[in-house]
C-alpha cells in the first residue's frame, strides 16, 4: 500500500486520528481541536473526516507534493497528516472565514 492510502486508511478512524495529532505535538493539537469544536466535532472525528476528503479529493500534483515531504522523513504519515490539516485549520482561524 502506498503511503498516502496508508495514511487515509490509518486515519479515516477516529481513535487513530486523535492519537495521531496528538503526537504531533501539543501546540498542533490544540489549534485542530479548537477547529473541531468550532464545528461540534471531537479532534479524532475531525481529522478524520478531513483525511478521508482529503483521499477523495486530492489531484496528482497535491499527492506528488505530498509523497516529495514524506521521502526520507522519520515519520511520514504525522508528516502527511500535518499537511493534510494544517490548511484547514490555518483557513478556519482566519477572520473572514468566521464571517463565511
Amino acid at each position: 500500500m502506498c503511503l498516502i492510502a496508508e495514511v487515509v486508511h490509518s486515519c479515516s478512524h477516529e481513535k487513530v486520528a486523535h492519537a495521531a495529532v496528538a503526537s504531533i505535538g501539543t501546540d498542533f493539537a490544540g489549534k485542530v481541536k479548537a477547529t473541531a469544536s468550532v464545528y461540534g466535532m471531537s479532534m479524532g472525528a475531525f481529522a478524520a473526516r478531513t483525511v478521508v476528503q482529503f483521499g477523495r479529493t486530492c489531484g496528482g500534483e497535491e499527492k506528488q507534493n505530498l509523497r516529495r515531504l514524506m521521502k526520507g522523513t522519520d515519520q511520514p504519515i504525522l508528516i502527511a497528516l500535518e499537511h493534510i490539516l494544517k490548511p484547514v485549520v490555518e483557513h478556519a482561524a482566519t477572520p473572514q472565514s468566521a464571517d463565511a
